[in-house]
């Protein structure tokens, strides 16, 4: 008897590598895929410790999980399980070539959660699933909200602060003036960015509260009021904390509230976590706890482990291969490519130049590796202003500049948006420049943008390179099959006040860029 346990130990112990092995693979390739967000985007750095959460969740159920109930048939999951193991290398291809592509994040996430929770079914049946999914889709937490969805919480959440900083001040004595998420004061403007705008504490808030809920075991209705306390507690610690930064800048100067802006922030995190802790601890004196199962039979079922071990090591194999691949056809494409990179040369001595200094949050942000602004009147005395920013060669090079362009970030400071008029293609000294043109109305002046976003990967072989600014799902779709993953991109912004019209706001960029763009 004793040698017959042990050789069931010993069989037991492939399967159960294997199977752990699989979801290290997929999970890592999930991590990997999301760790640009979470490291340059502070508004998900709290991403990072959501894969350790998820680990403790899980740790915790372990022991008191319910007696595992196979299915009677495996087929129905397994073949779930094939399908989307095959989605992954679509999305890994279009991923390489769209690595800021929402979509994609929010595709591979969910079929990581998928499979895992098909193996799981597959070892325990559905009451596996049911005890296990909660740590699963727990990770969607730290997937980034979809842009236009993030981008319409964001506007709305900065002026709803703006207009009740503009009341509470005017309330205390200090004249204020909202234009959309800038505060005007006497000493200055103060805008209310991301950052102070409650989201990035309403989403590190909304992962607190889900796992303050599964720790206190509560059900479902207790869950879901700490996540709407977290949700009203953030909103109103960051009222707070943008009126005394106001206040402190209608005092001392906008340059002061440099110094408190983080540690604001921290602060507000810290507040909310020991607030919702306090909540719980109160919730938990209801009677509201779910009652778990305990183990009853075997632990680790090693003849159903053992049944799915082909296919276990199968997904695995493919898993491998699909990386391989998308890694040789990018290389096949990328040798092709031939680096037209340009420069530019700014215009010191054009007169009133100056550099203007980057906020430091934008740098944060922004993560360049070279760039800079400056300032200065063209010759009929119009004010010109122009920012360059270059990233290099890297898998992230660009990953925020595209949601941060001047249609989306003009109107929050109070500009009106007249009309896009669209790309076209700009010749300067032998450089082909895809240039998008706007018309905004500030504050009844006529301000003209100018915005050009380079790719180092469209070399710009012809005529057509104007359309190489193609951010539709079609327009991503054709960069992948081009082979064209992120090689280094540039960034040129150039505005220019009080032209009438179009063509003559037109006319003097060319003249203008004529010696700032340098070849080569």
């Amino acid at each position: 008897p004793r040698f017959a346990a042990s050789s069931a130990s010993k069989t037991s112990i492939w399967p159960i590598a294997a199977t752990l092995l699989f979801f290290a693979v997929v999970w890592l390739e999930v991590i990997n895929h999301l760790k640009a967000e979470w490291s340059l985007n502070p508004q998900y750095g709290y991403g990072w410790s959501v894969p350790i959460i998820v680990l403790y969740l899980i740790w915790k159920r372990w022991p008191e999980r319910p007696s595992p109930s196979p299915p009677a048939s495996s087929l129905l999951p397994a073949l779930t399980t094939l399908f989307c193991a095959f989605l992954f290398f679509p999305i890994r291809l279009l991923a390489e070539a769209n690595p800021d592509w929402r979509l994609l994040s929010w595709s591979v996430a969910v079929i990581a959660v998928t499979i895992s929770l098909c193996l799981i079914f597959i070892v325990g049946g559905w009451p596996w699933v049911r005890y296990f999914a909660f740590p699963f889709l727990f990770f969607l937490v730290a997937v980034p909200w979809p842009m236009r969805f993030e981008q319409g919480v964001t506007q709305d959440l900065m002026r709803a602060v703006s207009a009740i900083n503009v009341t509470l001040v005017n309330a205390i004595g200090i004249p204020a003036v909202q234009h959309g998420n800038v505060i005007e004061i006497s000493s200055g403007l103060i805008g209310i960015e991301e950052a102070c705008s409650g989201v990035r504490s309403l989403q590190a808030t909304l992962m607190i509260s889900l796992f303050l809920g599964d720790l206190f075991t509560f059900k479902i209705w207790p869950r879901l009021i700490l996540v709407a306390a977290g949700a009203m507690l953030a909103f109103f610690c960051n009222v707070i904390r943008t009126t005394v930064l106001v206040w402190i800048g209608a005092k001392h100067g906008p340059t002061a509230i440099e110094g408190w802006h983080d540690p604001a922030g921290l602060t507000i995190l810290i507040v909310c976590l020991v607030g919702l802790w306090g909540l719980g601890l109160i919730m938990r004196r209801w009677p509201n706890e779910v009652v778990r199962s305990r183990v009853i039979d075997d632990k680790y079922r090693p003849l159903r482990l053992a049944g799915s071990l082909p296919l276990v090591v199968s997904l695995i194999a493919w898993l491998l291969a699909v990386e391989a691949g998308v890694q040789l056809w990018y290389r096949l494409h990328q040798s092709r490519i031939t680096d037209s990179r340009w420069a530019v040369q700014w215009p010191s001595s054009q007169s009133g130049y100056k550099s203007v200094p980057i906020a430091p949050e934008t740098e944060s942000l922004l993560r360049y590796s070279e760039g800079g602004g400056a300032s200065w009147h063209g010759q009929d005395g119009r004010p010109w202003v122009m920012y360059f920013f270059r990233w290099l060669p890297g898998r992230t090079a660009a990953l925020f500049v595209k949601i941060h362009r001047p249609d989306i970030c003009l109107p929050a400071s109070g500009m009106t948006m007249v009309r896009d008029n669209g790309i076209h293609l700009l010749t300067v000294n032998g450089v082909n420049l895809p240039v998008r043109s706007y018309r905004f109305d500030d504050h009844g002046a006529p301000l003209h943008i100018f915005y050009c976003y380079w790719d180092a990967r469209s070399s710009y072989e012809n005529s057509k390179a104007a359309e190489e600014e193609d951010w539709t799902a079609w327009g991503r779709v054709r960069t992948a099959l081009r082979g064209r993953r992120e090689m280094g991109a540039q960034m040129l912004e150039v505005a220019v006040w009080n032209y009438d019209n179009e063509a003559e706001a037109s006319a003097a960029l060319q003249r203008q860029l004529a010696s700032i763009i340098q070849s080569g």
